[in-house]
């Protein structure tokens, strides 16, 4: 049977997913690739490993056999994966890079020219009942472009890669939530699913003297609500738009909203974020507490990760003879 050719979309940036053989990787994986297909654009899947080092501080040695016994389970790991993908998404440019190196800088290096990146929550190395690992909650804070954060079911199995839920958006009227509105219609439009955009209203502290009335109070919130939501910047027509203003933290007004969705966006932090803070505290209870897949999304991309004179990631620990690429699996 012929083998059908990937489609080379040229100029666009690919859906980058980081694996390591872990189940939320699997639907890290499955998921990126899903997004891959419906947005038309490569997918890239990138593995890094570290190797294991004896001997004294000042005279390490790289422990051989141990090595090649851990290149060899890692290129089982990104060769596994690049076959699942192939089978998930035929029709898109597939790619598979191994990286020696420690997995957060390795994939913030890869988010440079990525459109988006997807990890799954934890990985290998997590801690058992740890809902966000190091690496996940490290692209969250610094990747330069969105983030996707897939968490496994609670029996353990991966995330499915064609839920049936709506979009979830957080809304405050912020520059961040305005990015995040755009990527959230985006992806409702790409899924044709519909958008729940939800604004909590809390209760402000004032003295009793200057105390406005809770009806005006609400009145506010409901029209800086509709203003932040109708904006022809980022409405695209024929999507089904809930709006849903509560009275609760934001936090948790949108971990409940997302119980049974297909996706929950979030700006990187919202309207009462201190300036400079790279994550929210909104944000960060949504990525450890949300029952589905979390996009983290902030509105300008952030300068570069400090590159060596070679163009590449200096990375903390790498090969006797390589810096970082290790080998490319087409």
């Amino acid at each position: 049977m012929k083998r059908a050719t990937a489609v080379n979309y040229p100029g666009r940036q690919a859906v980058v997913v980081g694996v390591d053989g872990s189940v939320s990787a699997q639907g890290a994986l499955a998921w990126a690739a899903a997004e891959a297909m419906s947005r038309r654009c490569p997918l890239r899947i990138v593995h890094a490993f570290s190797w294991p080092m004896i001997g004294n501080p000042l005279d390490m040695t790289f422990a051989g056999d141990m090595n090649l016994g851990l290149q060899s389970a890692a290129e089982g790991i990104l060769t596994e994966a690049e076959a699942h993908a192939r089978e998930l998404a035929p029709d898109i440019k597939v790619t598979a890079n191994l990286f020696v190196g420690l997995a957060a800088p390795t994939l913030l290096n890869a988010a440079q020219n990525a459109d988006l990146v997807v990890v799954g929550s934890r990985g290998v190395g997590g801690f058992r009942g740890l809902l966000v690992g190091s690496v996940s909650a490290t692209m969250a804070t610094h990747a330069p472009c969105p983030v996707v954060v897939v968490r496994p079911h609670a029996d353990g199995t991966a995330f499915p890669a064609s839920p049936t839920g709506r979009v979830v958006v957080g809304v405050d009227g912020s520059e961040v939530s305005a990015a995040a509105i755009r990527f959230a219609f985006q992806e409702a439009a790409r899924r044709r699913v519909g958008i729940t955009a939800v604004h909590a209203a809390m209760p402000t502290r004032q003295h009793p003297s200057l105390r406005v009335p809770a009806d005006i109070v609400e009145q506010v919130d409901r029209q800086l609500f509709a203003e932040a939501m109708d904006s022809k910047q980022v409405l695209i027509p024929g999507i089904d738009v809930r709006m849903k203003l509560v009275h609760a933290h934001p936090a948790q007004a949108l971990i409940d909203a997302s119980a049974g969705a297909e996706l929950i966006v979030v700006g990187s932090h919202g309207r009462g974020g201190f300036t400079g803070m790279l994550l929210g505290s909104v944000s960060q209870a949504v990525l450890h507490h949300a029952a589905c897949p979390v996009a983290v999304v902030r509105p300008h991309r952030t300068p570069a990760v400090k590159s060596s004179s070679a163009g590449r990631l200096q990375l903390a620990i790498t090969s006797p003879d390589e810096l970082v690429g290790l080998k490319e699996l087409s």
